[in-house]
């Protein structure tokens, strides 16, 4: 009995000693030490945070952060982890999408705007015979019903034969400005050696200066086309010069003025991510269904949209941030 309780009484004291040992190791006195910021921020969601009109993080849900889009209607949706937590899983044998509802903060984007996100893709196929991940693969819709377009299409285009390495990512805009005559406007961002690995994707058009900058991986893109006398295969980087009319040429010989106020009309209060509004079932305008257009098959992960055109630094600074996890 005496060698017990002698065993027992040891037992304490080592338990004590190791509970006083941790609870000295704890600073009561002093805040943990911040990470080091970037760009000036400590968190993606402090860089243009008055800006920021629509965020979706993909975490097992489609909740838009700041609330300007509900009521999801997703088809077939599943998730898969992502660059930070879960991102959204097309598929390249089944149709998916969400229809939501979107206020006019999205539908009613009258000026600057930016959109971010990650994506990653096996890129697309010529769809000869048309199939699910074949063709023009859509991401984002602002739906215009009466339209064969939405207001802000996001989507994959039809591939180059000559380089079927590359992803060819399209931003398309209609504009109801009633000072514009080429009213569409658009660019394609030409991803080489981005086949199955993240991306973070920036377009951010600038109202006062008519330029929309396109960056991949936080920098400026090196190879833009798709836009008025963009040159062929796409040589051109940074931004693209969008126009009220017709330039006459690359550097504007007839003096056209710029695009200006991006703004939108016609719109019905709903948004379709992982399609194209004409892709739905079904279809939310009035087309139908396309042999050369499908819902996406690749991963997206935190979408965002402001209502500004994002500095260069502070698009830097997103990406290394939500890299970082932040």
């Amino acid at each position: 009995m005496k060698y017990n309780f002698a065993k027992y009484i040891s037992a304490a004291l080592l338990v004590g000693i190791f509970t006083i040992s941790c609870e000295d190791s704890i600073d009561k006195d002093n805040s943990p030490i911040p990470y080091a910021s970037i760009g000036g921020y400590q968190n993606s969601d402090d860089i243009a945070s008055g800006n920021l009109i629509a965020k979706l993080s993909f975490e097992n849900n489609l909740e838009d952060k700041i609330n300007n889009i509900s009521g999801q209607m997703p088809v077939g949706i599943t998730y898969v982890t992502g660059i930070k937590g879960m991102a959204y899983n097309g598929s390249s044998s089944e149709m998916r999408y969400s229809v939501g509802n979107a206020t006019t903060a999205l539908t009613g984007i009258n000026g600057s705007f930016t959109i971010a996100f990650w994506m990653k893709s096996d890129g697309t196929v010529d769809p000869a015979i048309p199939g699910q991940g074949k063709g023009a693969q859509g991401i984002f819709s602002i739906v215009r019903p009466t339209e064969f377009w939405g207001g802000i299409n996001l989507f994959i285009e039809n591939p180059d034969a000559s380089k079927p390495e590359r992803i060819r990512l399209k931003l398309g805009v209609e504009t109801s400005n009633s000072a514009v005559s080429w009213k569409a406007q658009s660019v394609i961002a030409n991803l080489d050696g981005y086949k199955g690995k993240w991306v973070h994707i920036v377009f951010s058009y600038d109202a006062t200066t008519s330029k929309c900058s396109v960056y991949q991986d936080g920098e400026a893109a090196k190879n833009l086309d798709g836009f008025a006398y963009s040159p062929a295969g796409g040589e051109l980087g940074g931004y693209a010069s969008w126009y009220a009319n017709d330039p006459g040429g690359a550097t504007n010989p007839n003096g056209a003025a710029g695009y200006g106020n991006f703004s939108m009309a016609g719109t019905n209060g709903k948004v379709v991510f992982g399609s194209h509004q004409f892709e739905t079932v079904p279809p939310l305008n009035n087309g139908s269904q396309q042999d050369w257009a499908t819902s996406f098959a690749g991963q997206m992960d935190e979408f965002r949209i402001y209502n500004v055109s994002l500095k260069s630094s502070d698009v830097i600074a997103l990406y290394k941030l939500e890299k970082d996890g932040r």
